[in-house]
C-alpha cells in the first residue's frame, strides 16, 4: 500500500459519515481521478477483511462500512506498518523533530535546503510522518503561503515527542550517556536531562520497588519534555475528580516533591495538573524486585501489591499451569514479578501510555509456544479489567511465565559467582538468571544489577564476572555482553569464557518428527503463486476444510488471529492458526510460495498452517520447539525451498 491508500483508510476509519471524494483530493493534495483509482485498489485489497467494504454514494460521497472490531483491528494493522516504516528512516526522524520542536510554521523549501532533498522527496516524507502523528492524535496543518505547522492537544504533543526521542536514541540500552544525550541535544537541554535523572534517583529511594533503568530514562525524558513546554507557555490539563484521586496515592506526595526540586533548579513552575501527569507516569513505571531473595521477603511485598493486579496475575498463573506444570502454583517470586508488571501496565493502559518493546520479535520467534499460550489468555484478563492489552505487553508477561519455567528444569550447584547487568526489567533479569542457571550448573548467581548501582553491587557481591545486556566500561571485572534473549551461540560464547563444557546437548532421532508426524502430504502445496497473506491463509484453511480437518469457521478465525498480531517466527517461516474449538483433527498443512510475500513486515515463502487440538503438553511444546529450531536451520530450510516433489520436499525433514 501507497502512504496516500493508507491516509484515505485513516480518513474512513475516523469518521461515521459519507466523504465527499473532492475532500479526500484536497486532504491528499492530489486530482479526483487519482483518488477514485486509489479507492479501486483499496477494493482489493479489503479483501482480506470480508466484514469491511467502501460503499459509495453518486453526488455525496464513500463511507466504510463494516463491524467495530474489524475497523479496529484494520487500524491497528495501519499504525504498525506507519511505526516500523518511520522507525527505520533517520531522515524522517529528524524531519519530525524540526516540525515538532517549532515555533512557528516551516516552509517545504526551508526543509528542502535543510536535508539537501527535492520538495517531491520531502511531500512523500510527509505523508508517512503526517500517518504517524495521526497514531497520536495529531495533525499536520498545510498553511498556503505560511507553511506546516502540527497541531493537537498537549498531552498527545508530549507522548509524540516523548516516542520521538526513543526513535532518536538506542532504546535497547536505556542509559542517558553522552553520546545519547547529544544525539537529542537539540530536543531537550542535556545538562537539564542530567539533573532531572539525579533527582529521579534521590526520589526512587523511597518507592517500595526501586524503577528499572528504562522507567527512570522514560520518566526523565517525559519531565524535561514538560519542562521545555511550560517553558514556552504550554501546559497538561486535567480533570479536577481524577487530580483529587490522584493526590490521595503515596507516588502524588513523591511527584509532588520531585517537581519542587526540578522547579528550583530549572527556575520554573511546576502545576499541580503537571504534578498529577508525572503521577501517572510513576504508577505505569515498570518496577524492579530483584533484591528480594527469601519467601519470608517476597510474602511481605505480595502484602504491599495492587490488589486487582494480584487477582488478574494469579489467574493467569492459574490458567497456564493447567497447560504446563503444576508447580508454578508455588512459585512466589513468577507471582509477585507478574503482579508488580501488572499493576503498571493497568496504569499505563488506562492512561494511554503505550510502551514499545523492543524485544518483541525476538521473543515471539524464541518462545513462540509460551508467547501463543499467554496470547490465547490474554483476553480473560482483558475482560476483567476491561483493557486490550497489545502484544508489546504480552511478550514483557511472556519473558516471566519463561523465566518461570526454566526455573523449574534448574538444579543449581554453583561456582563462579556472576552479576547479570540488565536495565530493562524484572522479566528480562530473571530469564537470563533462569538461562544461565539452566544450561551451567556451577554458576553462581549472585545479583541482579541496574546499570546504575552497578559498582555498589560489585563491591557487596564480589563477582567473577558480569554478563551484561548493554555494553559496560570502566570496570576491573570481566564483562560478558549478551543480548536480553540469550541466544544460542551467545550461550556458547559464555561457556567459551567460564568453562569448557558442553552445552548443547546431543540430538537424539529425528529432529522434526513432531512436525513431520502432523504433516499430511495431501496439504503440501508447492510454489503456490499467492501474493497476500490472507489469501495463503486462506488457501490452505479451504484445503483443511474441504479435507475434514476443520470446521468451516477456521478460515476466518486464522485471519481474525493474524490482524491481531503476526505469525511470522523467522526464517521466512510464519504459522498462521484458527481456534482450536474449530479443529477436529491436529495436522499441519504446507504451503511453499514461488516468491516470498510480505508478512506482516517480514518476508515469507515458507507457511505452516498449524491446526492442532492436541491434550498433551509435553507434545505442544515439542512441537513449537521444533518449529523454533526449523526456523533457524539454514541448511534444511535451503533444501525445502528447492526440493522438487512433495515426497522430496517431506523427506528433508
Amino acid at each position: 500500500m501507497l502512504a496516500r491508500h493508507k491516509r484515505i483508510l485513516k480518513r474512513l476509519l475516523n469518521t461515521n459519515d459519507y466523504v465527499s471524494v473532492t475532500s479526500l483530493a484536497n486532504d491528499l493534495q492530489c486530482s479526483e481521478k487519482t483518488v477514485r483509482n486509489d479507492l479501486k485498489v483499496l477494493d482489493d485489497w479489503l479483501r482480506s477483511y470480508p466484514s469491511l467494504v467502501i460503499e459509495r454514494k453518486p453526488s455525496i460521497g464513500v463511507l466504510l462500512k463494516g463491524d467495530d472490531a474489524s475497523k479496529k483491528q484494520l487500524f491497528r494493522e495501519l499504525l504498525n506498518d506507519s511505526e516500523e516504516g518511520l522507525s527505520s528512516n533517520h531522515r524522517q526522524l529528524h524531519l519530525l523533530k524540526w516540525l515538532l520542536t517549532a515555533d512557528r510554521p516551516i516552509t517545504m523549501r526551508q526543509l528542502a535546503d535543510q536535508f539537501y532533498i527535492s520538495k517531491s522527496t520531502i511531500h512523500h516524507d510527509l505523508e508517512e510522518i503526517e500517518e504517524w502523528l495521526n497514531h497520536f492524535g495529531l495533525k499536520l496543518i498545510r498553511k498556503p503561503n505560511l507553511g506546516l505547522k502540527i497541531q493537537g492537544k498537549e498531552k498527545e504533543w508530549r507522548m509524540a515527542l516523548s516516542r520521538l526521542v526513543e526513535l532518536l536514541v538506542n532504546r535497547l540500552d536505556y542509559i542517558l550517556n553522552e553520546q545519547q544525550l547529544n544525539m537529542i541535544a537539540d530536543v531537550l537541554q542535556p545538562y537539564e536531562v542530567a539533573l532531572i535523572e539525579k533527582e529521579i534517583r534521590q526520589m526512587e529511594k523511597h518507592l517500595d520497588f526501586p524503577l528499572t533503568d528504562q522507567a527512570v530514562v522514560s520518566l526523565t525524558i517525559h519531565i524535561a519534555i514538560a519542562v521545555k513546554r511550560i517553558k514556552k507557555g504550554y501546559s497538561i490539563q486535567m480533570d479536577r475528580n481524577e487530580l483529587n484521586e490522584l493526590q490521595t496515592k503515596k507516588e502524588y506526595r513523591l511527584a509532588e516533591q520531585l517537581a519542587g526540586r526540578v522547579a528550583t533548579w530549572l527556575a520554573v513552575k511546576i502545576p499541580e495538573a503537571e504534578i498529577g501527569y508525572i503521577t501517572l507516569h510513576l504508577l505505569g513505571a515498570r518496577v524492579r524486585y530483584d533484591q528480594i531473595q527469601t519467601k519470608e521477603a517476597t510474602e511481605q511485598f505480595l502484602n504491599k501489591v495492587d490488589q486487582e493486579a494480584l487477582n488478574l496475575a494469579s489467574v493467569l498463573i492459574e490458567s497456564i499451569c493447567n497447560r504446563t506444570d503444576e508447580r508454578l502454583r508455588r512459585d512466589k517470586e513468577l507471582l509477585l514479578g507478574l503482579t508488580l508488571h501488572l499493576h503498571a501496565t493497568l496504569n499505563r493502559l488506562r492512561n494511554g501510555f503505550l510502551i514499545v518493546n523492543p524485544m518483541l520479535k525476538e521473543i515471539k520467534q524464541m518462545y513462540r509456544y509460551t508467547f501463543e499460550l499467554v496470547f490465547s489468555l490474554v483476553g480473560e484478563m482483558e475482560r476483567r479489567a476491561c483493557v486490550v492489552i497489545p502484544e508489546d505487553e504480552v511478550a514483557y508477561i511472556v519473558l516471566h511465565i519463561q523465566a518461570a519455567l526454566e526455573r523449574l528444569q534448574n538444579e543449581r550447584h554453583r561456582r563462579k559467582r556472576v552479576v547479570i547487568v540488565c536495565p530493562t526489567g524484572s522479566g528480562s533479569s530473571r530469564l537470563i538468571e533462569a538461562k544461565i542457571s539452566t544450561v551451567f550448573p556451577d554458576v553462581d548467581v549472585v545479583g541482579v544489577a541496574p546499570v546504575s548501582k552497578l559498582n555498589s553491587v560489585i563491591e557487596a557481591q564480589k563477582p567473577d564476572v558480569l554478563i551484561s545486556t548493554v555494553p559496560i566500561t570502566k570496570t576491573a571485572v570481566p564483562v560478558i555482553t549478551v543480548s536480553p534473549l540469550m541466544r544460542q551461540h551467545e550461550l556458547q560464547a559464555i561457556k567459551d569464557f567460564l568453562f569448557h563444557m558442553q552445552i548443547r546437548p546431543k540430538k537424539t532421532g529425528q529432529p522434526y518428527e513432531t512436525i513431520k508426524q502432523f504433516m499430511d502430504r495431501d496439504l503440501i502445496f508447492l510454489d503456490l503463486a499467492l501474493t497476500d497473506r490472507f489469501e495463503v491463509i486462506s488457501y490452505l484453511a479451504k484445503n483443511l476444510y474441504d479435507r475434514g480437518y476443520v470446521e468451516q469457521g477456521y478460515e476466518q478465525s486464522a485471519k481474525n488471529r493474524e490482524r491481531v498480531s503476526s505469525t511470522y517466527i523467522g526464517g521466512g517461516m510464519a504459522i498462521p492458526h484458527g481456534e482450536m474449538q474449530l479443529i477436529k483433527e491436529t495436522v499441519i498443512a504446507v504451503a511453499r510460495l514461488r516468491t516470498p510475500i510480505d508478512w506482516g513486515g517480514e518476508k515469507v515463502n515458507l507457511v505452516l498452517m498449524i491446526a492442532q487440538r492436541l491434550q498433551e503438553n509435553e507434545q505442544i511444546k515439542k512441537l513449537f520447539h521444533e518449529l523454533a529450531n526449523l526456523s533457524e536451520d539454514e541448511d534444511t530450510l535451503k533444501k525445502l525451498n528447492v526440493s522438487p516433489t512433495v515426497g522430496d520436499f517431506y523427506q528433508c525433514l
